[in-house]
């Protein structure tokens, strides 16, 4: 199913974040917050602290005329309101599907024994923001007033479409892997264009962990991230190849961002999960730029990558193909091999500052998605998501944040020494 995501709704929604964000030290969170009800009923709902942000038991809304539908084998959990209105979280995932329109939240719902433990954001954030005459949120007195906890409007329809600064790159339409249209800012363009990548979507999940935590999933929330760290440089043009839960063929994300990119300086930045399947101790990140795979190692990823193409079998058994070896041949002639590797040690040395994972280096191999991507060009693994322990950080907030900075400051670096006209 194809979602339309409402990015960055916490600058227009969101004046509490101070309730549900990160606490500095010594801070508490409400040990509950009171709800009125109509007819002078009262409840509440009791606020629970152990994972670093504070959440509530999603049966606790049942006053408000929610039903919990799911449990820890199916993976997927459906809040349903009595009016037909449908939420569906994914636990470790900080997605919500709002009768599906795919929505961020701060922090991830998750299951703790036979409970499930939504943010408490949903209650005192979305619920008032999304529905605001049902609901209203009074932060001195920690008290939810719920009118009749009816929907503002029928089930069918979406919550209120969010601006998007101009700066930020336009999302892409519901029918299909279509170019976006784009407004240049201030009526000129940027001489510069970077294109984010965030690997796999819709029907293809990418890798999956143990915990339910999917590649695309994550991909989508850095990939977000960086659009809006690199969108603060009025210089740079940003553009995501997907920025909703959407499949994009691999043959395509290269073709529109060599188009997007015409005769402007340009960068590629296509970000993934690692993943080895019975090796579930291996961790860290490693970033890859385009070129002939020389172990077995890059040979594997490469294939795990370009397992949506016809000759992903072949790649994984020989590590070639005469088509990639045509554009191979093509880039290293126009030399933007070279340049691909020294934005790959950029993003690996910004990494390393931070990633708390193995630092497994720069490496290379035939990826399909930055084949035809003409221009200096990366595919960042940040991370092992078959490992339990990076799988968990690969689902934080705060390490999504942490890898989109890092990732756009090797990115600033490197367009200091890329030669102002780029490579012809």
């Amino acid at each position: 199913m194809a979602y339309r995501l409402c990015r960055f709704w916490l600058v227009a929604l969101s004046p509490l974040l101070g309730l549900f964000g990160p606490k500095p030290a010594g801070a508490q969170s409400p040990q509950s917050i009171s709800v009125s009800l109509p007819g002078g009923t009262d409840s509440t709902l009791p606020v629970e602290n152990d994972r670093g942000y504070p959440t509530i038991p999603a049966s606790s809304l049942t006053p408000l005329g929610w039903t919990v539908a799911g449990d820890q084998v199916e993976g997927e959990v459906v809040l349903r309101h009595r009016t037909g209105l449908e939420l569906r979280f994914w636990p470790g995932s900080p997605f919500v599907s709002w009768d599906e329109v795919l929505i961020q939240m701060v922090n991830s719902p998750y299951w703790n024994r036979e409970t499930f433990y939504v943010p408490l954001q949903l209650a005192v954030d979305l619920f008032p923001g999304f529905l605001p005459d049902a609901y209203a949120f009074d932060e001195e007195r920690y008290l939810l007033l719920a009118e009749g906890a009816e929907p503002a409007r029928p089930p069918s329809s979406s919550p209120p479409s969010i601006p998007i600064p101009r700066s930020e790159a336009t999302r892409l339409p519901a029918s299909g892997p279509e170019p976006p249209s784009w407004s240049p800012r201030d009526g000129e363009r940027a001489a510069t264009v970077v294109i984010i990548d965030p690997g796999h979507g819709g029907d293809d999940p990418g890798a999956m962990g143990s915990g339910g935590v999917a590649e695309k999933d994550v991909a989508l929330s850095v990939g977000l991230a960086l659009a809006r760290e690199l969108s603060r440089n009025p210089a740079i043009e940003v553009r995501l190849t997907r920025d909703r839960d959407v499949e994009i063929p691999i043959w395509t994300r290269g073709e529109w961002a060599t188009e997007w990119k015409g005769d402007r300086r340009g960068a590629f930045v296509s970000i993934h999960a690692n993943a080895l399947v019975g090796r579930a101790g291996v961790r860290g990140f490693e970033t890859y730029f385009l070129s002939e795979a020389r172990t077995e190692h890059e040979r594997r990823v490469a294939a795990a990558e370009n397992t949506t193409l016809a000759q992903a079998s072949d790649l994984a058994s020989t590590g070639s193909d005469p088509f990639l070896d045509g554009i191979l041949s093509d880039l290293r002639a126009f030399d933007h091999q070279q340049w691909s590797a020294l934005l790959a040690e950029e993003v690996q040395r910004e990494l390393s500052e931070f990633h708390p994972g193995t630092d497994r280096g720069v490496k290379q191999g035939p990826f399909a998605v930055i084949t035809n991507a003409l221009m200096p060009a990366v595919l960042v693994e940040i991370g092992f998501i078959t490992n339990p322990e990076e799988e968990r950080l690969l689902s934080r907030d705060e390490f999504h944040r942490d890898a989109a900075l890092a990732i756009s400051r090797a990115l600033e670096r490197f367009l200091e020494r890329y030669p102002p006209g780029g490579i012809p």
